[in-house]
């Protein structure tokens, strides 16, 4: 491992750090980035405690071609189907969302709307996608908080594209008309009077 290392370091920096709890241990992974004047490697160092004691667990260092901020910034160059195929589904998602909170908003619904504006915001089960890898991986039991489409990062890390199932505005769209109907006023008949009696 010391023959990767071409020469002394222009910068060193912490890009990850973890630890992992359990009821008798500890264990903790911390990634370090150091650059060079053409090259940058990772090294990896996993670290447990247990009863007072501290045991390198696991140790490796790994060269790259760019620095983990290049690697896992944001762009659309060089990407595949995959982020591709998120990237659609969340413009999608938002659109749909988008399109269902306004006609909710421009229609006569009486002291309804409100539940439904709410209800609208409100997905289940996340799907992420990792915007550097393209791995996507589903949360069945998850519940959006407030928009079915966000976006995280870490200090160093990859972004995260999380997409909800938008199941309030699916549900809204599909029975609106109805509940457009439900508040519409009765129907006036006109009285037609009595019978007209024929002369004797």
């Amino acid at each position: 491992m010391s023959r990767l290392f071409p020469s002394k370091p222009i910068s060193v920096k912490t890009v990850e750090a973890s630890t992992i709890r359990s009821p008798d241990s500890r264990t903790t992974s911390i990634t370090v980035e150091y650059e060079f004047a053409r090259s940058w490697l990772l090294a990896q160092v996993v670290i447990r405690s247990e009863d007072g004691r501290k045991t390198i667990t696991g140790f490796s260092v790994n060269p790259t071609a760019e620095s983990v901020e290049v690697m896992n910034e944001f762009t659309l160059d060089d990407k595949g189907v995959s982020q591709y195929a998120g990237l659609f589904l969340a413009l999608w998602v938002a659109t749909l969302t988008l399109y269902a909170f306004v006609l909710c908003i421009r229609m006569k619904i009486g002291k309804k709307k409100w539940v439904w504006l709410a209800a609208i915001l409100v997905g289940v089960g996340r799907l992420t996608v990792n915007w550097t890898t393209g791995e996507w991986l589903f949360t069945p039991l998850a519940l959006n908080t407030p928009l079915p489409v966000s976006a995280t990062c870490s200090a160093y890390g990859p972004w995260m594209l999380h997409i909800f199932s938008p199941i309030g505005a699916i549900a809204f769209l599909r029975i609106r008309k109805g509940l457009a109907s439900e508040t519409l006023p009765p129907s006036i008949v006109p009285d037609p009077g009595p019978p007209n009696e024929g002369s004797a």
